[in-house]
């Protein structure tokens, strides 16, 4: 008798829905003096649950120095996660910049120019 196909679940979906909006909440905290908007645009957790790349949006800011003070800060935004996340294993963060807004805003920049040139 074959065997039943094991039930697709979506948790590593959820986790990466329940991280998403986790660590936004803490990283506001460390960079809501700086300049710009920044977001959380994307985690991806691995299958084990024991790493997350944590994707950051930043519009308007400077990327450097709002990379580094969230790398500055990591253990604490780690320990806080700890404490607000009910996990047997919590993923360890990495932090990655998400360059995909400034590339949208540079394709409209040019699509702009585009139609300036051919108004003239």
């Amino acid at each position: 008798m074959p065997r039943p196909e094991p039930k697709k679940t979506n948790r590593i979906d959820k986790v990466n829905a329940l991280l998403q909006q986790q660590v936004g909440e803490i990283i506001h905290a460390y960079v809501s003096d700086e300049a710009g908007l920044v977001t959380i645009s994307k985690a991806e957790c691995s299958r084990d649950l024991r790493w997350a790349k944590i994707w950051v949006s930043i519009v308007g800011g400077d990327d450097d120095k709002i990379l580094q003070i969230i790398h500055d800060n990591l253990y604490d935004i780690q320990g806080q996660l700890n404490r607000y996340m009910s996990m047997k294993m919590v993923p360890r963060l990495q932090f990655f910049l998400d360059t995909t807004p400034r590339y949208a805003q540079h394709i409209d920049e040019l699509i702009n120019q585009i139609h300036e040139e051919d108004d003239k």
